[in-house]
C-alpha cells in the first residue's frame, strides 16, 4: 500500500467530518469591525444524528446574528439545480466514462477496488475526482455519518426557524470546479486513496476529529499540515486561496452595519494562514470566545 498522505479526507470535506458522543467545544472566534461583529465558526460536514447541537457561545451568535453565511448556501437552489451543478462537473464533458479517463491506470484502480471490496463499476460514470469522494462520503455513511446531520445543515434549520436570513461565501459549482479542475494524476490518487482507506476511513479521520472536538487549534493545524504534506499546490487551491478570497468578503462585512455568523470548515480557521489571523493582519480585532 503506499505512503497515506490522507488527501481525500482533506479534499471530501473541504475542511473536517466530525463523530459525535463527546461533549464540543469547537473554536468559536469573534471579529470587532467599525461598527459591526462577524462571528467565525468551524464546522464539520457530515455527523451522526445527535451529533452536533448548537450551545452556550455560538447559540448566543447565532441569537444575536442578524445573517448567517456558509460556504454555500444550501437553501438557494432547489434539488434539482444542484443536481444539474454537480452532474455538470462530476460528467465528462465529452462523455468518457472513469477508466477511459484513467486509462493506463484503470487497471491498478481495478485491482485495489477489486481487494478492498468497492463496487467501482458503480462509479464508472464519473470522473475520478467525485468518484473518490463517494467512495469517501459512502464509507462514511456506512458508519452513520451523514450531510443532513451536519454543522450546516442544524445551524441553518435553526436560524430558518429564526427567521434569519443566511447566504453562501461561493457557489456549489465554483467549489466542485476546484475539484474538476485538479490534475489528472491527483485525481487519480484521490481515488485510489479512497478505495485504500474505505475499511478505515473513521479511525484515520479520528485525531483530526477529537481537535476539533476540543476547540484545540494546534491540534488541527497538524492535521492540516499531515494532510497535505507534499502537496502544497492542492493545499493553496483548497485551503489558502479561498481563505485570502473569504477573509476579503468578511472584511467587506466588518464595514456595514450587520451582525453575521460566518460557519466554514474548521481547518480554514487555524494557523498564521487562517481566515482569524488573515482577518487580524488587517487590522480587525479578532478574540477567541
Amino acid at each position: 500500500m503506499r505512503e497515506s498522505k490522507r488527501i481525500l479526507l482533506s479534499v471530501a470535506a473541504m475542511a473536517a467530518f466530525a463523530a459525535g458522543g463527546a461533549r464540543a467545544e469547537p473554536a468559536l472566534w469573534e471579529v470587532t469591525g467599525r461598527g459591526s461583529t462577524v462571528w467565525l465558526f468551524g464546522s464539520v460536514h457530515l455527523l451522526p444524528e445527535g451529533g452536533f447541537t448548537v450551545g452556550d457561545d455560538l447559540a448566543d451568535a447565532l441569537d444575536e446574528a442578524e445573517r448567517v453565511c456558509l460556504e454555500i448556501d444550501t437553501g438557494a437552489e432547489d434539488e434539482a439545480a444542484t443536481s444539474a451543478a454537480t452532474l455538470s462537473r462530476a460528467v465528462d464533458p465529452e462523455g468518457r466514462d472513469l477508466f477511459e479517463l484513467l486509462g493506463s491506470d484503470a487497471n491498478e484502480v481495478r485491482e485495489a477496488a477489486e481487494e478492498a471490496g468497492v463496487p467501482l463499476d458503480a462509479l464508472a460514470m464519473f470522473e475520478p475526482w467525485f468518484a473518490g469522494l463517494t467512495v469517501s462520503v459512502m464509507a462514511l455513511q456506512a458508519h452513520g455519518y451523514d450531510v443532513q446531520h451536519g454543522v450546516e445543515q442544524i445551524i441553518q434549520s435553526e436560524a430558518r426557524e429564526a427567521g434569519t436570513p443566511t447566504c453562501g461565501l461561493e457557489t456549489l459549482d465554483g467549489q466542485l470546479g476546484l475539484l474538476d479542475g485538479l490534475p489528472d494524476t491527483l485525481q487519480k490518487e484521490i481515488l485510489l486513496q479512497a478505495i485504500e482507506e474505505a475499511g478505515s476511513v473513521e479511525t484515520l479521520i479520528e485525531p483530526m476529529l477529537d481537535a476539533w472536538r476540543r476547540g484545540d487549534e494546534s491540534g488541527l493545524e497538524q492535521s492540516l499540515e499531515d494532510d497535505f504534506e507534499g502537496y502544497a499546490e492542492l493545499a493553496e487551491v483548497l485551503i489558502y486561496r479561498r481563505n485570502e478570497r473569504w477573509a476579503g468578503q468578511v472584511s467587506k462585512m466588518l464595514e456595514d452595519d450587520e451582525d453575521v455568523l460566518v460557519v466554514v470548515g474548521a481547518m480554514h480557521l487555524v494557523g498564521d494562514r487562517g481566515l482569524p489571523a488573515l482577518l487580524a493582519g488587517r487590522g480587525y480585532r479578532v478574540a477567541r470566545r
